[in-house]
Formats: C-alpha cells, structure tokens, sequence
C-alpha cells in the first residue's frame, strides 16, 4: 500500500537555517523523499522536528491529495511499477500532458508505419490496451510484465488476439525504448523492458487448415459467372492461386509486378521490411494457375489487374474473404478465410506430401532467427522449395506422391 506523510529531514539544514519540506512516499516497503517548495523553519517545527505550522500542513495536505489522485489511476495493485517509476509520475508538474505517453507514441508509430504489413493489427491491439486500461493515455511506466500478463488473461476467450496483440504491445514498447533511450549519451528515459515477458502463442494451424479433401472440392468447384466479375470467383480463383504459389498473401497478389512468364518474384509484404533480404521469393508458376495470370492480367506494370479493381490490399482481402464466405456456405466449412490456402500447403506438405518441416519453412517464406546470419553468407536456391510445390500440387490434385 502506499503511503506519504509531510516531513524534513534534521540532518539536512540549509545555509539559511531552514529546512526543505519533503512527502515521503513509501510502496513496497520501500522509502522515496519528493522535495516540495515549501521550506520550515525552526519555529515551523516541533523539538521532535514534526512539522507544526498549519499553514505549511494544510499545503501538504493538498498536495498528497493531488498524489493520492495520481496513484489511483496507476492501479498499483494490478500494475508491478517499480517505486521510482512511481514517483516520476508524482512529480510530473502536469499529469495528463506529462511523462511518456505509451499510446501516444504508439498511435504516431502506426501512423508514420501505415505501409508495414499487418499494421492493422497493431492498431488493434492498441485500442484494446487502452480499453482493458479503461483510457486512451496509458503511461510508458505502466506498461509492465505484470500487465502484459493482466491483459493477456483478459483476452482469454480470443486466443488469436491473446497471442497477436500481446505481441504487438511488446514490439510497439520495444519502439518506444529504440525512440526514448540514448544509451551513447545515457538519456534512459524509460528503464524497465519487457524481456521477462513472452506471449502465448497459439495452434492457428489447427483452426484454420483444411483438409486436402476441403481444397480438392474447391479446386473442383465451377464459376457461377463467365466474365470474371463475380466475387464469389474471384474468392475461388485467389485461393487457388494462393495455395499454388505456396501460400501467396492476397497483399502480394495485389503488388505483384514481377513476372517473366516462368517464375513469379516478389518480396513479402508483411516482412520485407524487417530482412535483410527483403524477403524475396521465386516461384515457378505452376501451369494449374497459369490460365488464371491470364484471366486477371493486370496493366501499368502490375501482373494482376486486383489494384485496378479495388483501391487497397484491405479492400481486396476484405471482397476475397466475402466471396469465401459463400464457397464455405456451397461447401460446409465453416469460417472459410483466405489465409486458410496458407496455413493448408504448408499443413499438407508437412503430414501429406512428404516434404520436411525445414523446407516447408522456406516455402512460407520464414526465417530461422538462429541461422539469421550464417543466410547472410549463403546465395539463395529457389529450386528446392519449387520442387516440393510440385510434389504437394501432384498430391492434392492428383493423388499422386
């Protein structure tokens, strides 16, 4: 519990002969001195040095009103803050427009990062940090293990967002430390991290692959239109699109420009920002999907005409997962999504098709973090994962092995 009480310290008389009021803090057993303007003298004080002037009282009295405010607000029985973390925010001149603002770095840094894939995500994840805090300021201070961990249990009957934005909250913080912290200069204006702290991590496999059967019915379905207009087929078509070029993501689909009539090259939107080598990838378009380059050939550069039929990434992801949506409806799978063409070629490969778990990696584009440097020094082949492609397209369309 925290405590404060008005009191000066015998010991440290100043060249005046008075002697600095202070509001000693006291949580968790731990003991911190906030000096105030107001100073005694030694008729303000008792013979046992206990401050005895009213007028001095009654300041301090508002004072530690104005902490108690300010601690209430912290929820420090949810929140593991260390004690001078505490007391920078007492100590803040202005509460509200003081110290570091979590969630308003957060919001500038989804802002300035709206390109980054995923981003949606941590937007997310923001507003449901601030809701589970119950206000749109969150201070830097508060975001701790503890509650990351209090956050985390309240997302427990969403076991997607459990494991996606804790770890969005956990990277947002990292950024907030990267912009704050100067450590060639020793400015270290927020101390603690979150390196104790690991987020769940969920089987989306399990939920979201299909089973080869599944995909052979879609890849078996007939269009409902011939012109290529229909949502429902364009749903189709990009999953099978998808599934064939080794889990392709509709963002992808939608920026590809690089196609020589053989192979497919892009880098991944979602993580060519954070590699090296901006997580190219070359496929060798597999001649099931080669009528359909052709059915959405795309202009001004583009290899699909997605960009010319909808105005974002989002919006084709959004019209595609419509369209699923009435292929699981003629089908009988329930909560058909796009993603379900990725997480299915990878699921398949591995159980079905004989094809490694490293190689399935490669083929989803992954990266080893404990081989990150040692791929620095390697020129990468692209016939491998091709190959094994071909082996899971023979499987799931064709029974062959």
């Amino acid at each position: 519990m925290a405590t404060f009480k008005a009191t000066v310290l015998k010991d440290k008389m100043r060249a005046d002969k008075t002697w600095t009021v202070f509001i000693r803090f006291t949580h968790e057993k731990k003991v911190r001195y906030i000096a105030t303007t107001m100073h005694a003298t030694r008729k303000d004080l008792t013979a046992s040095f206990k401050i005895k002037n009213q007028q001095i009282i009654d300041k301090c009295d508002d004072l530690i009103r104005e902490y108690r405010r300010r601690i209430a607000s912290l929820n420090l029985e949810l929140n593991d803050m260390p004690v001078d973390a505490v007391v920078e925010v007492l100590k803040q001149k202005n509460r509200e427009g003081g110290g570091i603002d979590f969630a308003a770095f957060a919001r500038r840094w989804c802002d300035l990062h709206g390109g980054l894939g995923g981003i949606r995500n941590y937007r997310s994840a923001l507003a449901a940090f601030c809701k589970f805090f119950g206000r749109e300021s969150i201070l830097a201070a508060e975001v701790t293990v503890r509650t990351l961990k209090a956050f985390e249990e309240s997302l427990a009957d969403r076991p997607r967002a459990r494991s996606l934005y804790t770890t969005a909250i956990v990277r947002l913080f990292g950024e907030a430390r990267e912009y704050y912290n100067d450590e060639d200069n020793d400015l270290i204006r927020i101390r603690h991290s979150l390196s104790r702290y690991k987020p769940p991590r969920q089987n989306v496999a399990r939920k979201r692959a299909l089973t080869t059967e599944q995909v052979r019915a879609i890849f078996r379905l007939p269009y409902e239109s011939d012109d290529a207009s229909s949502r429902r087929d364009l749903a189709l078509d990009c999953f099978r699109l998808s599934f064939c070029l080794m889990g392709m993501n509709s963002a992808d689909l939608y920026e590809a420009t690089e196609y020589d009539g053989l192979t497919l090259s892009y880098c991944r939107a979602k993580t060519r920002d954070r590699r090296a080598d901006r997580a190219r990838m070359e496929v060798t378009v597999p001649a099931e999907v080669k009528p359909l380059f052709e059915r959405y050939k795309g202009r001004s550069g583009h290899v699909f005409n997605f960009c010319e039929r909808y105005s974002s990434p989002a919006d084709f992801n959004r019209a595609i997962n419509v369209g699923l949506k009435q292929i699981g409806r003629e089908l009988g799978i329930e909560r058909l999504q796009f993603y379900a063409a990725r997480h299915s070629m990878a699921t398949i490969a591995a159980n079905e098709a004989g094809v490694d778990r490293w190689t399935v990696n490669l083929m989803l584009n992954h990266t080893d973090t404990a081989l990150r440097v040692t791929e620095l020094y390697i020129r990468r082949d692209f016939a491998p994962i091709n190959e094994a492609n071909r082996r899971v397209l023979d499987w799931v369309l064709y029974g062959r092995r």
